[in-house]
C-alpha cells in the first residue's frame, strides 16, 4: 500500500470503554460498516451518531452532567450562552408571540429579542418581575408567550419572586425560560419552581476558566429535544473539544462556587464604607432591596457577583480599573481569578441611557466576578484602587 493510501486509513483499534472520564470524541462525522446499518442509526432504531452537528459523545456526557447538576431529566450543548436562551425560547414559541423580558437582563439577550426575534414577528415587552402585579397585567394584556429572565440578574444581582412569576405565567397557558448562568445549579434550580426551561451560558461559572463559549438547556425530555432540534437545523453546534473543557471545569464547580462565594460575600462587606466607592450591590448584603427574596430563594450563599457603583462616574470607575494590580478588566465573567467589568460598555450597551438608567446603571458601576483567590488580597487591591478615584 502507497504511504499516501496509508496515511489517510483510521486504525482498526477496539476504542476502550472504560476510560476514567469521557474521552474527546473530535470527529465530525461517523463512519458505519455498510448502508443498513446507517440507515437504521439515522431511523433511531439502534444507537449512534450520524453527523456532530446534531450529538457527539463528548458533548452528550456534558449534557448529562449539566442535566444531572440541575436535577433536570434532559440536557442539550449549544455552541453558545445566546445560542441556548434562542433555542429554548424557539423550542417553547416556534411560531411569533409575545416575548416578556425582565427589565434587570442581560444586554444580549435584549439584543435578541429586538434584532432578530422582533423582526421575525416576536412582539417584545418589558416586564417588571418584581411587581407581580405589572406581570399580571402585561400578560393579561399581551396574551401568552414566553416569559424571559434570570435567577439572579446582571450585574446588579437582582432577585424576584421568579416562582411567583412563573405561577402567573403559567395561568394563562405561557411558558418561562430562566437563566441560570448567574445562580449556578449551585446556588439554584429554577425548574423546581417551575421553569419549563433552564439555559446556562457554560462559558462561565460552569466552565470556569475562561477557556471555551457554550451555553446549554435542560428540562423535560421533550422540551430539550425541541430545543436540540433548533440547535441542530440552525447549526448552533457545540466543538467537541469546548464540551470536553466545560466537562473537565463542572467537575470542580461547586467547589469554585463555594469559595467565590464567600469570597463576594467578604469583598462586598469591606467595600461598603470605602472611599471612593458610593455603593456596593450584593444580594447577600442585608441592605441590598431583594437579600430577603434572595434569602428564600437561593442556596448554599448568594453567588460570586457583585457590582459597585464608583464615585466621580466613568472617570472614576476608569481609574479604579486601571488601578487594580490583581483585577483584570475582562468583559465577562466566572473565571477562577477575579475580574471586573463596566455594563454600560459591555455587557448592557444594547440597552439605551433610558433603559440602562430604569435598572439603576450607569457609567459609574463596575461588575466583579469574583473568583477563588485569597479574599484578603482582593480586598487590599479594591481598597489601594479605590484610593486613586480622587485623582482621576
Amino acid at each position: 500500500m502507497d504511504i499516501h493510501t496509508k496515511s489517510v486509513q483510521v486504525p482498526d483499534l477496539a476504542w476502550p470503554q472504560n476510560s476514567a472520564v469521557p474521552p474527546l470524541y473530535q470527529t465530525a462525522a461517523y463512519a458505519y460498516h455498510g448502508i443498513e446499518e446507517a440507515d437504521r442509526v439515522f431511523r433511531s432504531e439502534e444507537p449512534g451518531y450520524t453527523y456532530t452537528r446534531g450529538g457527539n459523545p463528548t458533548t452528550n456526557a456534558l449534557a448529562c452532567l449539566i442535566a444531572d447538576l440541575e436535577e433536570a431529566p434532559a440536557g442539550v450543548i449549544a455552541a453558545s450562552g445566546m445560542g441556548a436562551v434562542a433555542a429554548a425560547i424557539l423550542a417553547l414559541q416556534p411560531t411569533p408571540a409575545p416575548i416578556y423580558v425582565a427589565r434587570e437582563i442581560y444586554g444580549g439577550t435584549v439584543g435578541l429579542a429586538r434584532r432578530i426575534l422582533e423582526p421575525l414577528g416576536f412582539a417584545f415587552t418589558w416586564i417588571d418581575t418584581h411587581s407581580i402585579d405589572q406581570v399580571e397585567h402585561a400578560l393579561a394584556a399581551g396574551g401568552p408567550g414566553v416569559v424571559v429572565l434570570e435567577s439572579m440578574s446582571n450585574p446588579l444581582g437582582r432577585v424576584c419572586a421568579v416562582d411567583e412569576v412563573i405561577d402567573r405565567a403559567h395561568r394563562v397557558k405561557g411558558r418561562v425560560v430562566v437563566d441560570n448562568t448567574f445562580a449556578t445549579p449551585y446556588h439554584a434550580r429554577p425548574l423546581s419552581w417551575g421553569a419549563d426551561l433552564v439555559v446556562h451560558s457554560v462559558t462561565k461559572f460552569i466552565g470556569g476558566h475562561s477557556d471555551l463559549i457554550l451555553g446549554a438547556v435542560v428540562g423535560t425530555e421533550e422540551r430539550v429535544q425541541k430545543a436540540s432540534q433548533v440547535m441542530d437545523l440552525v447549526g448552533m453546534t457545540p466543538d467537541p473539544f469546548a464540551s470536553w473543557l466545560a466537562f473537565r471545569g463542572a467537575r470542580t464547580m461547586a467547589l469554585r462556587m463555594e469559595r467565590a462565594s464567600a469570597n463576594a460575600l467578604g469583598l462586598a462587606e469591606a467595600l461598603r464604607h470605602v472611599r471612593g466607592i458610593d455603593e456596593v450591590f450584593y444580594p447577600g448584603l442585608a441592605t441590598h432591596p431583594d437579600h430577603a427574596q434572595a434569602t428564600r430563594l437561593l442556596k448554599n450563599g448568594y453567588g460570586a457577583i457583585l457590582a459597585i457603583r464608583v464615585a466621580r462616574g466613568r472617570a472614576g470607575a476608569d481609574r479604579l480599573a486601571r488601578s487594580l494590580r490583581l483585577v483584570p478588566f475582562v468583559p465577562s465573567l466566572g473565571d477562577v481569578m477575579t475580574t471586573i467589568s463596566h455594563p454600560v460598555v459591555a455587557s448592557h450597551r444594547d440597552l439605551t441611557p433610558d433603559e440602562q438608567a430604569a435598572v439603576l446603571i450607569d457609567a459609574g458601576v463596575l461588575r466583579i466576578s469574583v473568583g477563588i483567590e485569597n479574599v484578603g488580597d482582593l480586598i487590599e487591591d479594591f481598597k489601594q484602587a479605590a484610593a486613586e478615584v480622587d485623582h482621576a
